[in-house]
């Protein structure tokens, strides 16, 4: 750990702006206002990740083309498919609070005077001269778009219905599920599972008159699916590739701006820490690219001070600390959105909600590079942007967000968080927050508590939320879950509160993605958590011992599996390795090698016969999951796929479908079997091995003052001394002292 007192080693000062830095090149603003705070914050980002800010605009407003080429135009048509246009972008920004307007001017003020600075000294990032272009001036329009990009990609839910259409027409064609294909659906989407894993438990819930988000039943549902219009299976996978944004996923991983979705956290209270107050791990799975995401920086003015996790582009702390209070943020996984399905009329009017209405459209123009320029239409319907428009089945199917126009505002009433100090202040800053996420804090008063963010629709009754939307006037939404009825809960019985990525309470619903059942992540994180007083140490083991647990499925298989009867040659050899597995995926270990494609080779042996291979591998292990697959051990699904085996029978047909893919992908010899850690990227030296953690750990300790420790890999910087210089702490699970206040 280094002492801030070893580090201060670089800084640079105008009339009302000092940004010093640490010995890792975190920098600390400090500044006459708020305002001129921002403006350094941009400076400082600017010198650090000026190709990355570049990146992410242009992948934000689709223009990656216009300097990499066509091979980008994917990316781009993907962000334009429910991009906002400028003007709406500047109509959402002039709504903001004048001071949180001034804070995003001061911050692309500052971005420009560091461009003009490295136009002029020739330091451009090397991107710039290799791609044939310049920098042109940061605008506000780049962080809002940038703004929108990064609530929708880590706070928007749902807007499954597509792929579960699309499953359930899969399912007609399966001889064995004939007339039974809504049988077969409830169990692979079911709506809710009180055994499943939750953040708040039933004494520490703070409501006690649970909403109603959505009342259908069986018959309804039969109703609600032959009432849609018969669009292809073959239309819809486009459609979904599109609403899941893949291509411009898999781009913002390879130029390394935020991807991914995940995070964990853990809260301790007073009553359970060793030290009698508060803490607090916050830990954003962001995905881990060169350079890092997310960018770290610590602010100081007459009215603020914070410091944490910022996004480049963005003005302010996202995750971190001030010196009352610590805040972090996990994704919340709430559907928080749905598709409507529109009748298409001869005219190329559509009927939405009663009436006849005609398709929005925007054009948007993407420039090039060496070629001409591409037009892209945008259409929309009063829900939403289209996601398919089916001829054949007279159908639009458009995305209707709870969100909509707000993500901006959204993402401004996080300021609120820098002045906040009690649980009444972090619940103003839940009921602005339209996206979902969970919002975890505590405060140097002593309090922990956990809020569920999201502006969460009411559906109609007898509307199935798992299917598109008939666009009918009874089936609108019927306004937004009051923000008395969301999850939360302050100082829990227990004295700590986790997450990661889990159920909030146990009456909250699936919705149209069935992703909370009986086994999640989040048991492994709770085991990882000692009996007793906890220190930070505790919490920082707990994230080592995630990083290596299975967490998949928490090794809930390996009981069934060895029932295996299986004991001579290879096959004997697996089924030994597989008995042997004691729930850790370490690096070069038989038995997790073995264990989990003995897994896979389980969900082949229960549900191919049945099921088919849903047209590829990865769709199968998507769908059947391992909570569908402990129900169907135990026999506890409306279809039957044990077929009066016995659990020995299937243990060996698991073992025998896992065996040749095994010899294929690892070698015919047993001893050869090891298990493969993913890795963390660094600008030189061996990859970090074990990735399963935060992209950014924060760790806050309130103490006789505020104090935290924070690691973000490999660097604060993508070129130069601070670029690698936080690759070694990750490498050795340690943590540096971040920028605070005595």
């Amino acid at each position: 750990m280094l002492s801030l007192a070893l580090g201060a080693i670089l800084a640079t000062q105008t009339s009302d702006i000092t940004i010093q830095r640490d010995a890792y090149g975190v920098p600390m603003i400090n500044a006459s206002s708020f305002t001129a705070s921002m403006r350094g914050l941009g400076r400082a980002v600017a010198e650090d990740r000026l190709w990355q800010m570049e990146m992410s605009r242009r992948s934000a407003r689709g223009r990656l083309s216009e300097v990499l080429g066509p091979n980008f135009l994917a990316s781009d048509r993907d962000a334009l498919r429910d991009a906002y246009t400028e003007e709406e972008m500047a109509a959402m920004f002039r709504q903001l609070p004048t001071e949180i307007r001034a804070a995003f001017e001061a911050y692309a003020e500052g971005v420009n005077e560091t461009i003009a600075k490295r136009k002029a000294a020739g330091t451009l990032p090397e991107g710039y001269a290799k791609n044939g272009f310049e920098p042109q001036p940061w605008t506000i329009i780049d962080t809002c778009a940038i703004s929108v990009e990064l609530a929708r990609q880590f706070g928007r839910g749902g807007a499954g219905e597509l792929r579960n259409f699309a499953l359930y027409q899969y399912l007609k064609t399966r001889p064995a599920l004939k007339g039974k294909e809504l049988d077969a659906l409830d169990d692979l989407a079911w709506q809710n599972e009180p055994l499943s894993p939750t953040t708040v438990g039933k004494r520490d819930d703070l409501v006690f008159n649970p909403p109603k988000i959505w009342d259908f039943t069986r018959a309804e549902s039969e109703k609600h699916v032959a009432a849609l219009p018969p669009t292809t299976i073959f239309e819809i996978m486009p459609a979904i590739r599109a609403a899941n944004l893949e291509d411009q996923e898999l781009v913002a991983e390879s130029l390394g701006v935020p991807h991914k979705v995940g995070s964990y956290a853990i809260a301790v209270s007073p009553r359970r820490s060793a030290s009698g107050t508060p803490l607090l791990l916050s830990a954003p799975q962001m995905g881990h690219t060169l350079p890092n995401v997310v960018y770290e920086a610590a602010i100081q003015s007459p009215e603020v001070k914070v410091a944490g996790m910022a996004v480049p582009g963005i003005p302010g702390i996202l995750i971190g600390n001030s010196p009352d209070a610590a805040w972090g943020f996990t994704s919340g996984v709430a559907d928080i959105e749905d598709v409507f399905v529109s009748a298409l009329q001869p005219d190329g009017n559509i009927l939405s909600n009663g009436a006849s209405v005609p398709l929005t459209k925007i054009t948007f123009a993407i420039p090039v590079k060496g070629q001409d320029t591409v037009e892209f239409v945008q259409e929309r319907t009063p829900h939403g942007p289209v996601l398919l428009k089916s001829p054949s089945s007279k159908a639009v199917y458009s995305l209707k967000s709870s969100f909509w126009m707000r993500e901006i505002a959204g993402i401004a009433s996080l300021y609120r968080l820098y002045s906040a100090q009690t649980p009444r202040d972090f619940t103003a800053v839940s009921q602005a927050f339209p996206m979902t996420f969970n919002l975890f804090f505590a405060t140097k008063s002593g309090d922990i508590g956990y809020r569920f963010c999201g502006f969460m629709p009411l559906r109609a009754k007898g509307v199935d939320p798992r299917f598109p939307t008939p666009d009918t006037a009874e089936n609108q939404w019927r306004g937004i879950v009051p923000s008395v009825q969301m999850p939360k809960t302050d100082n829990p019985e227990s004295g700590i509160i986790t997450n990661w990525n889990n159920k909030p309470v146990s009456w909250w619903p699936n919705g149209d993605t069935p992703v909370w059942g009986r086994i999640f992540r989040n048991a492994v994180l709770n085991d990882s958590i000692p009996a007793g007083k906890l220190s930070s140490m505790d919490l920082e083991k707990a994230a080592w011992t995630i990083a290596r647990r299975e967490a998949d499925d928490n090794a809930s298989f390996v009981d069934f599996l060895r029932q295996s009867t299986e004991s001579t040659g290879d096959a004997g050899a697996l089924a030994r390795l597989v008995a042997g597995f004691d729930g850790w995926d370490v690096e070069g270990s038989g038995s997790a090698a073995a264990y989990r494609e003995a897994v896979r080779g389980l969900r082949r042996a229960l549900f191919m016969e049945v099921y088919g291979n849903f047209t590829n591998e990865s769709l199968f292990d998507q769908v059947l999951q391992p909570s569908v697959m402990l129900r169907a051990i135990e026999g506890d699904t409306k279809i039957d796929v044990r077929k009066g085996r016995s659990n020995a029978q299937i243990a060996n047909e698991a073992l025998a479908s896992a065996l040749p893919v095994l010899k294929s992908r690892m070698g015919n010899a047993p001893a050869q079997w090891k298990y493969r850690a993913g890795t963390m990227p660094v600008v030189q030296g061996d990859p970090i091995p074990y990735n399963n953690r935060g992209t950014y750990i924060h760790i806050t300790e309130f103490n006789l003052w505020t104090s935290a420790r924070s690691v973000a890999s490999p660097g604060v910087a993508e070129s130069g001394p601070f670029a690698n210089n936080q690759a070694d702490l990750a490498r050795q699970w340690q943590f540096k002292t971040v920028w605070g206040w005595q």
